[in-house]
C-alpha cells in the first residue's frame, strides 16, 4: 500500500540586518515566490575528507566550517529598500564597501513547528542588474556569501 504525507507549510519570514541597508534596522525581504525554491544554500567546505593511503588505510580531516552560499530567489519590488526589495537592497549593496557583513534571519512554519535559521556575516556576492519577461516576473537569483549559521 502507498504511503501518503500530508505537511502544512507557511508563514515564511526573511529578514535582512545590515548596517549599510535601513539604517540597520531589520528589514522584512517582500516579493518572495511561493513556486519553485525560495531559498537555497550550499556550503563552501567540506566539514570532511577522507585521504587514502597504501594498504587501504585512511586518515580522515574534520573541521568545524560552517560558511557558504544563500541564494534568495525575488521578484523586483518597488525599488524602495525600507518596504523590503530585496534587489534594490543586492543594488545598493552591490556599489558600497562591506567591512562588516549582515545577518539574514529565516523563520517558517512545518508542521504546525517554528523553524528558525540565522546566516552571519553576511555579505552581497551578487544578483542580476536587469531580467525581463514577457507575460511573467523573472526570479532574480540573489547570492550572498555568510560565515556561519546557527
Amino acid at each position: 500500500m502507498a504511503t501518503n504525507f500530508v505537511q502544512s507549510i507557511g508563514n515564511l519570514t526573511i529578514s535582512m540586518i545590515h548596517p549599510l541597508l535601513n539604517g540597520g534596522v531589520p528589514t522584512t525581504i517582500k516579493n518572495i515566490a511561493i513556486e519553485g525554491d525560495a531559498i537555497d544554500t550550499v556550503q563552501l567546505m567540506m566539514n570532511s575528507k577522507i585521504i587514502a593511503l597504501l594498504g587501504g588505510d585512511t586518515i580522515t580531516l574534520t573541521n568545524t566550517v560552517k560558511a557558504g552560499k544563500l541564494t534568495i530567489n525575488a521578484k523586483r519590488g518597488d525599488g524602495v529598500i525600507a518596504n523590503g526589495d530585496l534587489i534594490a537592497m543586492c543594488d545598493l549593496l552591490q556599489g558600497l564597501p562591506d567591512s562588516q557583513g549582515g545577518t539574514v534571519i529565516v523563520n517558517w512554519t512545518l508542521n504546525g513547528a517554528q523553524q528558525l535559521k540565522t546566516f552571519y556575516a553576511v555579505t552581497h556576492e551578487s544578483h542580476p542588474p536587469l531580467k525581463l519577461a514577457g507575460n511573467d516576473l523573472p526570479n532574480y537569483p540573489c547570492t550572498f556569501n555568510y560565515g556561519s549559521f546557527v
